[in-house]
């Protein structure tokens, strides 16, 4: 976006309340504001500030202003669409009820402005890292609108088959710098990337593989596949900033080539949609299938693949992973038998919706793709499905599918949907509660 003299002054009267009213901008460079500068202008004085205080940009004998750290670090976060904990690594020292210094504001007004996202973004740089994970840097940020997956795989349109997995993500600490997900790109083909029907760029397909460090059992049907930091592999959750202030401090800023503190990383981008090839010694090879939001959990880079539904590992029997996105260290295990989880308890917490509480947490949403049956003294049964990420420790939340109900004071029993638990005794879920809700 063009940091016109305009933008420059309306940015620095929201934030820093001392350069230019905004109802005092000439009529002709009002009519001419662009839609970025009209958000600008949205953001009102602080509570407490009439009009003429804005104005005059009414401070305090300290020099500092009518206006929260708080209220500006939610001012912007607006307006450029980021998180408020996004904005607040912007100031030196985040103190939400400490007043705005006058020079303070400014700055980060004028930051703002570079970091507002414009539905004409255009594509300006395309970087290959791996084989499945381009780095998209547009001229502007994305809005909100354009991430979203169905908007975003209409938008990224790529020749001789390539397609986008998920949303693109932007990078902690840049403006316009993306990690998008793509299929596994042939090496050495040439690719266009067409964005909104204009002409993007071309890039050469590569054969670069993440390289990770072991493979190894996790239940009968499921394995993980764990990277490790020191070996310069990083998921993609700890560098994007829609994960932000969610991943216990381990957080990384990675420059334009993808380094920090002196050390190169891969990435680990979204492995929507991505498998791998388990051959047994001696057997056929299997189709193992990501389990989503398992990708890096309890602090750890371990994404599990879950065999085809029925098919269990065979104790005793040699597997070897192999993939055309990922190259494995200790890419062997021999399987064992692994007990199933166990439901120790179950709980109504809306007509829609149970909570299951295991024996023992099961770490790594390992809940993942799993479900239950709630039967009725009827014999009448429903599903209940994870809901991906609602896991505290052992007990995960179960929802039913759309239009489904529980039915107050009735008393149903739940089972394990397949093999994946079992349960202490027989499980009982009461629903008196839900009478008086």
């Amino acid at each position: 976006m063009k940091k016109t003299l305009l933008q420059l002054l309306t940015v620095s009267a929201v934030a820093a309340s001392v350069l230019l009213p905004l109802n005092a901008a000439p009529a002709a460079a009002q009519s001419a504001k662009s839609p970025a500068d009209s958000r600008i202008t949205n953001l009102a004085p602080a509570p407490g500030m009439n009009g003429n205080d804005f104005a005059a940009g009414h401070v305090s004998d300290r020099g500092r202003l009518m206006l929260t750290q708080q209220e500006l670090v939610s001012r912007i976060a607006q307006l450029t669409e980021k998180k408020p904990l996004v904005i607040q690594q912007w100031l030196k020292n985040y103190e939400p009820d400490a007043r705005v210094r006058k020079g303070e504001a400014a700055r980060l007004g004028f930051k703002a402005i570079a970091h507002i996202p414009s539905e004409h973004a255009a594509v300006t740089d395309i970087k290959v890292r791996s084989a499945a994970t381009l780095e998209i840097t547009f001229d502007s940020p994305l809005t909100a609108a354009d991430v979203n997956l169905d908007k975003a795989k209409a938008n990224f349109q790529f020749d001789n088959g390539m397609t986008i997995r998920n949303v693109p993500q932007l990078k902690n600490g840049a403006r316009s710098t993306y990690v998008v997900p793509v299929t596994v790109q042939q090496p050495g083909k040439t690719y266009s990337l067409t964005y909104k029907g204009k002409a993007a760029g071309k890039f050469t397909g590569s054969a670069h593989t993440v390289k990770l460090a072991a493979a190894r059992q996790v239940t009968a049907d499921t394995f993980e596949l764990e990277s490790l930091r020191k070996d310069g592999i990083v998921d993609y959750g700890y560098v994007v900033e829609s994960y932000f202030g969610t991943r216990g401090g381990l957080e990384m800023y990675l420059n334009d080539r993808n380094a920090s503190g002196g050390k190169s990383y891969d990435i680990i981008s979204s492995l929507r949609d991505m498998s791998v090839t388990l051959t047994p010694e001696g057997g056929q090879p299997i189709r193992a299938a990501y389990v989503p939001y398992t990708q890096a959990t309890d602090d750890r880079q371990a994404p599990k693949f879950r065999l085809p539904a029925g098919q269990t590992l065979t104790p005793g029997v040699k597997y070897t992973v192999t993939a055309d996105w990922a190259t494995v260290t200790e890419a062997s295990f021999t399987a064992r038998a692994a007990a199933p989880l166990v439901i120790a308890s179950a709980k109504a917490v809306s007509g829609a919706a149970v909570d299951i509480t295991l024996a023992a947490d099961p770490r790594d949403e390992l809940f993942s793709g799993r479900s239950v049956e709630l039967t009725d003294g009827d014999g009448k049964k429903l599903t209940a499905v994870y809901k991906v990420t609602s896991r505290k420790g052992a007990v995960g939340t179960f929802e039913l599918a759309a239009g489904s109900q529980l039915s107050p004071g009735k008393a149903y029993t739940v089972t394990a949907s397949g093999a994946w638990a079992t349960q202490q005794g027989k499980i009982s879920l009461n629903t008196d509660a839900l009478k008086s809700s």
